[in-house]
């Protein structure tokens, strides 16, 4: 059966299950359907995740909240801007496109779904500011929220009063926010 990436938007025939937010941290729930990202665009992907979740800061908060495997036993390089601007990028983009995905419709996300695939610069991640706050509200609808809630984690977008995007990741006390258009 082929599917088209969300990202690359290829034609392909890969079957391997996408975690939104990844399994390491503890998610096994919040994924996409199987087919969604090709293996090409995971492989991609799995480069900057491994750099953000080896970093010191998250190392330490896995260790808090208990969520290790063999490999956590080394703290990785220290975690770089750009990976964990795509870190986030990319788990933003996924879940918005399962869970929200009006805001596709509202929002034009093409420069973030092009950066991710071509590693185009985005102008407008200079401008992190993130100023009043319109609206804040969880990415993954309730069941998949209250899951990560459980395992310590939340995944939210925010609306400036200026109209523009950003994402707000948690674990723990651990928390990182990016801008999304």
């Amino acid at each position: 059966m082929n599917s088209i990436c969300i990202f690359c938007q290829r034609d392909h025939t890969d079957t391997t299950i996408e975690h939104i937010i990844p399994r390491s941290l503890g998610n096994i729930h919040y994924i996409l359907p199987k087919g969604k990202v090709c293996n090409k665009c995971n492989h991609r992907f799995s480069k900057y995740e491994n750099q953000v979740l080896s970093s010191p800061a998250f190392m330490e908060e896995r260790r808090r909240l208990k969520i290790l495997n063999a490999s956590n036993q080394q703290i990785g390089p220290p975690m770089k801007l750009a990976s964990k601007n795509n870190f986030l990028l990319k788990m933003a983009y996924e879940a918005i496109y399962k869970s929200r995905p009006k805001l596709l419709d509202q929002y034009d996300l093409e420069p973030v779904r092009e950066h991710l695939v071509s590693g185009k610069v985005l102008s407008f991640l200079d401008n992190q500011k993130l100023g009043p706050i319109q609206t804040q509200k969880s990415i993954p609808k309730w069941l998949q929220a209250f899951r990560l809630k459980n395992g310590k984690m939340k995944l939210e977008y925010l609306e400036t009063v200026d109209q523009r995007l950003f994402v707000q990741f948690q674990m723990g006390r651990l928390m990182m926010r990016t801008r999304l258009a």
